[in-house]
């Protein structure tokens, strides 16, 4: 895996944005059987820190629920 992006815009978008690099291998030979890139983002609520940890982590969970929905299809 490999994060690509994570960030908070707070001067433009104002959204949080995360993009990761997933590749799926064979385990038993290291062959990558598929690989995608997933992104997300979340809408800032607020300013300060709290709201871009809130931010940051809603559009992360998106991403890993679709990596994990991904990887089940793939299995």
């Amino acid at each position: 895996t490999e994060v690509r992006q994570f960030d908070v815009d707070v001067g433009g978008s104002g959204k949080a944005q995360v993009e990761l690099f997933v590749r799926i291998l064979n385990d038993r030979n290291g062959v990558v059987r598929a690989s995608k890139v997933f992104k997300s983002t979340s809408d800032l609520s607020g300013s300060g820190n709290q709201a871009y940890i809130a931010a940051l982590d809603a559009a992360f969970n998106k991403a890993a629920g679709d990596i994990v929905r991904w990887a089940d299809s793939l299995i």
